[in-house]
């Protein structure tokens, strides 16, 4: 039986951790994409893929919300983690969007940096996901990843701070500034967004324990 072949028993964290995995899947695509220093476009495009059966998800998932009697935490921060979730993907699809339309051929080692640890915070986001359901058992093991995913936000912090000098400081050409400058805080962004989901799932356990 599927997600939703019967709206009674969909499992609510389970919908949280499919949406995690699109996230990750996303994530991975940008990062195969930009793994040798020039940009794999096919790639690109399969990342679009990852988004749209992400889209459809989240839709079906607010459509079970809406539907739903009863569910475990208030609909309110169901939403809200669904939205949040999504907007990693978004983040991560937004990137690629730029990166194709800006016609950018090859990527940094900045780039490569962010990737990588937007991936490592959407592999833990998946796992905080995966046990959110047992929070009242695992919560020490939720504090922790929440912990890690904040850790690697404060690295791309670094990250983007010494990227921005660098590009300020050492490029002279202004369309390279340009294009540079906003991937640097879109991947920023999507790191950032990885961050808030921990936080909201963090309030959340700790109004529920």
């Amino acid at each position: 039986m599927g997600l939703f072949s019967n709206k009674k028993e969909v499992d609510i964290f389970k919908l949280f951790e499919t949406s995690a995995s699109f996230a990750k899947k996303a994530a991975e695509s940008l990062k195969k994409a930009y793994e040798d220093g020039i940009v794999d476009y096919n790639e690109l495009q399969n990342l679009k893929s990852i988004e749209h059966e992400a889209d459809i998800h989240v839709h079906q998932c607010l459509k079970h919300v809406e539907e739903a009697f009863i569910t475990p935490i208030d609909r309110s921060d169901i939403l809200e983690i669904l939205k949040e979730i999504e907007n990693i993907t978004d983040s991560i699809d937004s990137v690629a969007n730029h990166t194709y339309m800006m016609g950018v051929r090859e990527v940094n080692d900045a780039a490569k940096t962010f990737i990588s640890l937007i991936v490592d915070a959407c592999i833990k986001l998946e796992e905080l996901t995966r046990i959110f359901k047992n929070y009242k058992k695992d919560f020490d093991k939720i504090n922790q990843l929440i912990i890690e995913i904040n850790n690697i936000e404060e690295a791309g912090d670094k990250t983007y701070r010494n990227a921005m000098r660098n590009l300020f400081e050492s490029e002279s050409d202004a369309k390279k500034i340009i294009i540079w400058n906003l991937l640097y805080n879109q991947l920023e962004g999507a790191l950032d967004k990885c961050e808030d989901v921990a936080d909201i799932v963090q309030k959340i356990i700790i109004s529920k324990t």
